[in-house]
């Protein structure tokens, strides 16, 4: 490719449209890195930059939150990752080997985790998050081993990954086996921590390659979901997922559920539903907002809250009741983790944020 490429992805509501990925770089640069036989990179390649410490790190545009064990993890633009053992009173900042922004962190234990961005970019800890290596990136990802579709003898293989797709999310059901998901269907598993990945797209009957947001596993079920409606399900850790319906038909953002099965899908226009019969129906537990919802998480009593664009929350009363919006808002929030003390330690634009859920006050009627 010539010249310079720019793909986007973009969360677009009533409320307005926020971000979610932007991969911009030069081809010519691609090109000739690929060509140089000492394999050097582009100093300004953020790839190659390591994150820089900088000051007032809490206030920098964040994009994902996490939990491991009792440490609080957040990260999003240039790299920042940062980590808090005191519930979110203090915060130290990660050492990152890239600059890329980051969209989302999983951890399988209190300390291995690993956390995506653009650029195809998987980053992997060893210790709760202090300090990160690089496992693969987007310049590597197309030249990963393909799946085929079970039983499929022809038809058009998937498109070949870009170098500067973003990965949107991550889960990893284990200290082995890890999935990460992204623009253009890129569907990715590993089976050894990452040591090596393969392109599994071929597992999701997505054939229009749509993106895909959010992966989390709800019970024993591991649910994908991204636009245009898109959710899938598989009941047999990711090997092979079915399509399901719900009433929407708009992009979701992600998902989240608790131990007993419950799942809850979240996007655009403020649409957001439940279900408890693994998605045969679904309700709308939405609200009366319109901007989108970017955001969700399930608390340690199997609670399940939703944070929107607009800075909008909603949190269930009680496992698997109502869910109900807070009078008030929030500055625009991108993502939340329960917190270790039972608040919510939320994400976005402007940094952390701490919400007191003993003190919230009940707006919404709900069902």
């Amino acid at each position: 490719m010539n010249g310079s490429f720019l793909r986007t992805a973009v969360r677009c509501g009533a409320g307005g449209c926020a971000l979610l990925a932007l991969i911009a770089g030069a081809g010519a640069a691609i090109q000739a890195t690929a060509g140089n036989a000492a394999g050097s990179l582009d100093p300004l390649d953020p790839l190659s930059r390591k994150a820089a410490v900088v000051p007032n790190a809490p206030a920098s545009v964040l994009i994902a939150a996490t939990r491991a064990d009792q440490r609080v993890i957040v990260a999003g633009e240039n790299g920042i990752v940062l980590f808090s053992d005191d519930a979110a009173a203090h915060w130290q900042q990660a050492a990152v080997p890239v600059s890329v922004t980051l969209t989302a962190v999983s951890f399988a234990d209190a300390e291995r985790g690993w956390a995506v961005g653009h650029s195809g970019v998987v980053l992997a800890t060893t210790d709760g998050g202090r300090t990160w290596t690089r496992q693969l990136d987007g310049r590597a990802i197309a030249g990963l081993p393909e799946e085929a579709a079970a039983g499929a003898d022809d038809g058009d293989p998937p498109l070949l990954p870009n170098a500067g797709d973003p990965l949107l999310d991550v889960l990893f059901l284990d200290a082995n086996e890890g999935f990460a998901i992204g623009a253009f269907g890129l569907f990715l598993h590993t089976a050894d921590g990452g040591a090596h990945w393969t392109r599994a797209s071929a597992r999701l009957p997505n054939p229009d390659g749509n993106h895909l947001y959010g992966i989390r596993l709800i019970g024993d079920r591991l649910y994908v979901v991204g636009e245009r409606g898109a959710v899938f399900v598989s009941s047999d850790r990711g090997a092979r997922f079915e399509a399901l319906k719900t009433p929407y038909e708009g992009s979701f953002f992600g998902v989240a559920g608790n131990a007993d099965g419950a799942v809850v899908v979240f996007g655009l226009q403020g649409r957001a539903f439940v279900s408890t019969d693994h998605g045969v129906h679904w309700n709308d537990v939405g609200g009366d907002g319109s901007s989108a919802w970017t955001g969700g998480a399930t608390l340690d009593d199997g609670r399940m809250v939703l944070v929107g664009q607009a800075g909008d929350v909603r949190l269930q009363q009680a496992a698997g009741g109502r869910f109900d919006g807070w009078t008030g808002k929030q500055p625009p929030l991108s993502a939340v983790a329960a917190g270790p003390d039972g608040r919510l330690v939320a994400v976005g634009p402007r940094g952390v944020h701490v919400i007191e859920t003993a003190a919230a006050t009940q707006g919404s009627e709900q069902p």
